[in-house]
């Protein structure tokens, strides 16, 4: 077959009066590729002769042979949302869109097949250098950036907004998104995905969001190595701001998401927020670097019927940071907590609560609860509770809860179930009504009934110390250095 017509480009097609049969091949008017044409041969309705997927000459149309790569350049080189909408809709399904150096939109995209979005330098590994990063950009006030009602894969891309004038980065419903090396930024939120089966988020960061990343009604969605960094700065003033409630990962309508790895940072309000819903943590790290102090907690459960596994994970909980890990209010009357072999750093600070697991129940039968071999570093601030398991309003407990000490620590060995536990510094009944096991905090503050152990050695001023009750008698529960 003849390839030659002395290389002409594709603007000049139309305008040719002998045309060879078999492949054509051209130069590519925008990018100056060397491009291959064929005849068309229609079994339907005809195409849209756009001058870039299909040319046109008299009565003929040919069609340009690609390997399933889209080069939104080819349809201009400004770079906009316009060619990369364009390129979109003349894509196939599970067709890729290479984003080559940053393009700035200022309209939505939206999709409705399912497609990847692929940067430049994932698709040639022998890229010879001088592309700019691969960006999105999206600069303008709007309610959805990139809107797909198909499975979306963004693999080494970054897509950014423009903080709060921008409501939600990544849309996807009733299809499911696979990061890969991306990143998502500067969103009110991040990623929301409704309805969207078997998610897969690799090695990716979605950061600087009000709100990172929202499932609702998915399942089996998996994430592995994902930054998690909720919170941006209001640029509003020389003095800017963080923003306040930013939350990680919200879970909700029956979501499951599996994390392994990665981190959940930056959050002022909850790390991962739990609606109905189940996530399982595997060696993640947690850091509410923004806290509210009392308020802010790495995982909360809103309601009834959630799951929550916690194994290896690396908490702080030090000042300025969450001053709990997991948080259950007393409108949940139905969870399933298993927490084991966590780490948390603790701080000695005089103003910072603390409460590793607050549980504000007032009955746990229908409670699943087993927490064990986490460091129990016993750590006693002003005003905290037992920073391993208990908050001031974990009451008469009942139904299946058991913690299990670590070696190393003077109940080591000890199973305390059906916890009983009571609000530090207001107990002033008969201890012989209570439970073994049962758990609170003594001020030691000099005052009535708030040193049974004898224990006060100043004139004034708190020195707290923790007890549990074991046969009829408070024993307290020493530091572990």
């Amino acid at each position: 077959m003849s390839n030659t017509l002395d290389l002409l480009e594709t603007n000049d097609f139309p305008t040719l009066t002998a045309i060879p049969d078999g492949i054509v091949t051209l130069i590519d008017s925008q990018t100056k590729e060397l491009s291959n044409f064929i005849k068309y041969q229609p079994t339907g309705s005809l195409p849209n002769v756009d001058g870039v997927m299909y040319l046109e000459n008299g009565s003929d149309i040919y069609r340009r042979i690609y390997n399933g790569v889209i080069n939104p350049l080819w349809f201009g080189l400004n770079r906009t949302s316009t060619e990369l909408q364009k390129a979109i809709d003349a894509a196939k399904p599970n067709d890729t869109i290479l984003i080559q150096g940053q393009f700035d939109c200022s309209a939505k995209l939206t999709i409705g097949k399912p497609l990847t979005l692929k940067g430049q330098n994932s698709v040639n590994g022998n890229d010879p250098g001088g592309q700019e990063n691969s960006f999105i950009y999206f600069w303008d006030d709007r309610e959805v950036c990139i809107d797909s009602t198909a499975n979306l894969n963004i693999k080494n891309v970054t897509i950014s907004g423009a903080n709060d004038k921008t409501e939600i980065g990544v849309n996807l419903y009733n299809a499911a998104l696979t990061l890969d090396s991306a990143v998502i930024q500067n969103f009110k939120t991040g990623v929301k995905i409704e309805a969207g089966y078997y998610n897969k988020l690799t090695n990716s960061a979605i950061v600087s969001c009000s709100t990172c990343l929202v499932l609702d009604n998915c399942y089996n969605t998996n994430a592995n190595s994902l930054s998690i960094e909720s919170g941006y700065y209001e640029p509003a003033n020389s003095n800017p701001t963080i923003n306040i409630n930013s939350i990680g990962i919200a879970l909700y309508n029956g979501s499951n998401l599996n994390i392994f790895g990665g981190s959940i940072e930056g959050f002022s309000a909850n790390g991962i927020v739990l609606s109905a819903s189940r996530v399982s943590c595997f060696g993640t790290y947690f850091e509410g670097e923004n806290a509210i102090e009392g308020e802010t907690s790495c995982i909360k459960v809103l309601n009834n019927n959630c799951r929550l596994t916690a194994i290896s994970c690396h908490i702080y909980l030090t000042a300025g940071h969450a001053s709990t890990f997991v948080h259950i209010p007393s409108t949940v009357t139905s969870s399933h907590i298993y927490s084991k072999n966590n780490y948390f750093e603790y701080e000695t600070v005089n103003d910072w609560y603390t409460s590793v697991y607050k549980f504000a129940a007032t009955d746990f039968t229908n409670y699943n609860i087993e927490i064990s071999g986490d460091n129990y570093k016993n750590d006693l601030v002003v005003g905290s509770s037992y920073t391993s398991i208990t908050s001031s309003l974990l009451q008469k407990g009942k139904g299946i809860v058991q913690i299990t000490y670590p070696s190393g620590h003077q109940l080591a060995g000890i199973h305390l179930t059906n916890l009983n536990t009571i609000s530090p510094y207001q107990y002033n009944d008969d201890i012989l009504k209570l439970q073994n096991g049962t758990i609170t905090t003594f001020s030691n503050n000099g005052g009535l009934n708030d040193d049974p152990l004898g224990l006060h050695t100043e004139s004034y001023g708190y020195n707290p110390y923790t007890v549990v009750m074991e046969n009829g008698e408070w024993k307290k529960i020493p530091k572990i250095n």
